[in-house]
């Protein structure tokens, strides 16, 4: 029990000696007060990381991710699509082609007859039809970059467009590569598209079997099929009645040759591209590539062989003429 002592004379050293014999309360007590203080503490040490667990409050938990979502972030991840290198022999962004690429395209998606008129020679009703096609296919050429060598004329240039297309259904960009523009120089030194192609059709065919156009072909293909590998909606585009890509993608699975079956030569009618198709140089996997179909247009059939079947074909966006071979799986005889 605490002891009291009475004021009076000595004060200090009746506060001393109080404090002497009651130190061990004093003691006592503030050690019950620490151990009263550590004890909440930890209570709401403890109490805060059970809440966080079981957060069994309003706070929303994020929703668990499947592993089907974790595979496709992982594999969506590891794609990256962006412009190629310049395969050999050609130019990477030219500033001026680079320019007037873009102004086309963008002109061709607004459906801009004013400024096609400016930079299409000619233009008329026929070329406005062929232009205006690509947008039954395309909603937007996105990131476009261009790859030029050389034309057969002086001042001229062969121009093969690089872009990420815009398809309905698809919310990534697909890696096309579209037919090449004829750029020529006016004589008011003014350059412009030729729409009016037919005495370039040898000098075109010759330059997509050339290496290196080749080499840009086979790595936008290659982008294309990463892509349908990592994105769903790439791989299920194609499959229910649209195309697959940019006219330069679709191949017969296998790759036998002109040699695996039977063949039949002369020309024998018509025939209706069912998807994006290439046109190779020969019945096989190996041979170069010549050009592209896309759904729906039609070719005039020469032979069938074996698994392929060998075409002619004009293409209406450059005017070239295509002797070629067409995987018989994506063709439909009329």
């Amino acid at each position: 029990m605490l002891k009291v002592y009475e004021s009076g004379g000595g004060e200090l050293d009746n506060f001393r000696e109080w404090l002497s014999d009651n130190l061990r309360y004093i003691l006592l007590g503030l050690a019950v007060v620490l151990v009263v203080i550590i004890g909440f503490c930890i209570f709401r040490l403890v109490g805060g990381s059970s809440s966080k667990k079981t957060n069994t409050g309003n706070t929303p938990t994020a929703a668990p991710v499947s592993q089907d979502q974790e595979d496709t972030t992982e594999k969506t991840a590891s794609v990256s699509i962006s412009a190629p290198a310049p395969g050999e022999g050609l130019t990477m962004n030219d500033e001026k082609l680079l320019a007037l690429a873009k102004k086309y395209y963008g002109a061709v998606s607004a459906e801009d007859e004013q400024t096609l008129a400016t930079i299409v020679e000619p233009w008329n009703d026929t070329v406005k039809e062929e232009t205006f096609a690509l947008n039954e296919k395309f909603k937007s050429f996105d990131n476009i970059t261009t790859y030029s060598k050389d034309g057969p004329a002086d001042n001229s240039w062969l121009v093969y467009v690089y872009c990420e297309c815009k398809v309905d259904g698809v919310d990534t960009g697909i890696p096309t590569l579209l037919n090449p523009l004829v750029v020529i120089t006016t004589d008011s030194s003014d350059l412009k598209i030729s729409s009016d192609r037919a005495e370039y059709v040898d000098f075109i065919n010759e330059s997509n079997a050339s290496p290196g156009v080749q080499t840009l072909i086979n790595e936008v293909n290659k982008q294309y099929e990463d892509l349908k590998g990592a994105d769903t909606q790439v791989k299920n585009y194609g499959t229910d009645g649209s195309a697959s890509s940019s006219g330069q993608n679709q191949e017969a699975s296998t790759e036998a040759g002109a040699s695996s079956g039977s063949s039949s030569s002369g020309s024998y009618g018509t025939a209706t591209a069912t998807d994006s198709v290439n046109i190779r140089s020969e019945g096989s996997t190996n041979g170069a590539v010549l050009g592209g179909l896309y759904p729906g247009q039609e070719v005039t059939i020469v032979s069938t062989e074996g698994d392929w079947t060998h075409i002619n074909y004009t293409d209406p966006a450059t005017g070239s003429k295509i002797d070629g071979y067409v995987s018989s799986k994506y063709l439909k005889v009329n």
